[in-house]
C-alpha cells in the first residue's frame, strides 16, 4: 500500500484518468474528508484524504476521471491550502490544510476505508 502526503512528496497536479470518485465520507470532528474510487476488478483503490478541511465544493460523485491541483497557499498560514479539483464535466474545490493519498489492490468491493476503517453513526431510526 503507498502512503503519500501534501506538503511533502506528491507532485501535482495529480491525475486518475477514467476513474470514477465519490465522497465517501466526512468526519466533523476531525475535519476529515475521504474521496475514494468506485470498484475496479483490474484498477487501484484509491482514497484522498483531505485534512484540517474549513471548505468543501464538490458534487457527490465525480465520474470520468478526476484532477487535483493547487491553486494557492496562504504564506500566513501553511495549513491553508486551496485544492481544485476537477474534470470536463465540473470544477470545485477543497479548502484544507494537507491531503494524503492512499491506494491498494483489491479483489472485490470493500466498505472499508484506508483512512477511516468502517464508519458507523450514532444515530438510531
Amino acid at each position: 500500500m503507498s502512503h503519500d502526503h501534501y506538503p511533502g512528496r506528491l507532485s501535482f497536479p495529480l491525475r486518475f484518468p477514467n476513474r470514477r470518485f465519490r465522497i465517501w465520507s466526512y468526519v466533523p470532528s476531525h475535519s476529515g474528508l475521504v474521496l475514494r474510487t468506485e470498484f475496479e476488478p483490474d484498477a487501484p483503490h484509491i482514497e484522498l484524504l483531505f485534512q484540517g478541511v474549513r471548505q468543501i465544493n464538490l458534487p457527490a460523485t465525480m465520474p470520468d476521471g478526476l484532477v487535483v491541483d493547487i491553486e494557492h497557499t496562504n504564506d500566513d498560514d501553511p495549513h491553508d491550502v486551496t485544492f481544485l479539483l476537477g474534470n470536463d464535466h465540473f470544477s470545485g474545490h477543497v479548502l484544507a490544510g494537507y491531503l494524503f493519498l492512499k491506494q491498494e489492490e483489491r479483489s472485490k468491493y470493500s466498505a472499508f476505508s484506508l483512512f477511516h476503517g468502517y464508519l458507523r453513526s450514532d444515530f438510531e431510526r
